[in-house]
């Protein structure tokens, strides 16, 4: 008999908030779950920065989950917007570059702003 294992790669969220909200932090956690089950997704851990600005690189949920991704060889990160990376666009591609070096595909939950069709 011939077994085959299928193996998923793991699934991490990424949230950041510029100013510190426990409750909105919850909901967004829940949106990353939501989406990941609707893609069929194993999410491991959401990794949370909240109330860190968006232009700060330095961030100890980022520097966790980077190293999470180093620990598991790859995987995919999920955030809820691209802004939860960050609104700069220099920074959001120096945080993607770190992604991209780290193996990991990025997931964006909701690619449209809120408001726009």
């Amino acid at each position: 008999m011939n077994t085959t294992l299928a193996t998923a790669s793991l699934v991490f969220g990424y949230v950041r908030l510029e100013q510190p909200d426990r409750r909105r932090l919850e909901q967004l956690r829940r949106r990353i779950a939501g989406y990941c089950a609707r893609e069929g997704l194993a999410l491991e851990l959401t990794f949370a920065d909240n109330g860190v600005s968006d232009v700060t690189t330095t961030r100890p949920g980022w520097t966790a989950l980077l190293d999470a991704l180093a620990r598991t060889g790859s995987g995919s990160v999920v955030v809820p917007a691209l802004g939860h990376l960050s609104r700069n666009p220099v920074v959001r591609a120096e945080l993607r570059d770190q992604l991209s070096h780290a193996g990991a595909m990025l997931h964006i939950a909701v690619a449209t702003p809120r408001g726009a069709a």
